[in-house]
């Protein structure tokens, strides 16, 4: 039974056949395998059934990087520690653009004054509000590498962005996914709704589908809220 004040809020972005992504990267592909009218030509009259073929890149949608995206000894998606993923207790960070010197880099000033050991560190920005246009893909907010290493020291268990990617795209140390993920730190990217939970006492639980050999791949994120 649900509990009466509960509330459940979906932290991620829907895909669909060809829809937008990053313009270096293949658009997502949803197709019939098998279609119904092919499945009524061999099941008994009235019965049908559909099989889909998905095809899409690892990083499409609202997805998780395991360490292994950056790491070769890391775990991969299908590696992933249940326990770091199923209820952990979350805090929002708010940046607004306001909040930032040039509307893009965050600095690890945003980070004082917070308990972080074993949270989910979900960092909103208000990007997601650019979602399905070309200007999600524009002037994303990114983590500094002096708020990396904050971050670091704080000891996250998780650390989320609502924001097309955690790290400049023209730094090439990557030093969020690098740094982040060589601690053994999970790192959700592409989240949406972070406006909707409170800063603290919502808990998150993120699943990846259990693919062996991959370092990214869409994920369902929810935040649960009990009041």
């Amino acid at each position: 039974m649900p509990t009466k004040n509960r509330t459940i809020v979906d932290l991620s972005h829907s895909i669909s056949h060809e829809m937008l992504t990053h313009p270096w990267m293949p658009k997502p592909r949803v197709t019939e395998f098998i279609s119904r009218e092919q499945s009524a030509s061999f099941l008994a009259p009235g019965v049908t059934f559909a099989l889909t073929q998905v095809e899409l890149c690892g990083n499409t949608g609202t997805y998780i990087d395991a360490p292994n995206q950056f790491h070769v000894d890391g775990a991969d998606v299908a590696g992933l520690s249940l326990e770091r993923m199923v209820d952990i207790p979350i805090t929002v960070i708010r940046v607004p653009p306001e909040k930032l010197s040039d509307g893009r880099s965050i600095g690890p000033e945003v980070f004082k004054g917070f308990e972080l050991a074993g949270q989910a560190v979900l960092i909103n920005t208000g990007h997601d509000r650019h979602w399905g246009t070309g200007g999600f893909f524009k002037d994303s907010p990114f983590l500094t590498g002096d708020a990396v290493r904050a971050l670091l020291d704080a000891g996250p268990g998780i650390v989320g962005i609502d924001s097309q990617n955690i790290d400049s795209g023209t730094d090439n140390s990557k030093p969020a996914q690098n740094l982040l993920l060589g601690a053994d730190i999970y790192v959700l990217e592409t989240l949406t709704r972070l406006d909707q939970l409170p800063d603290t006492g919502a808990r998150l639980t993120v699943l990846p589908t259990p693919i062996a050999g991959i370092g990214s791949y869409p994920v369902r994120a929810i935040a649960v809220i009990d009041r």
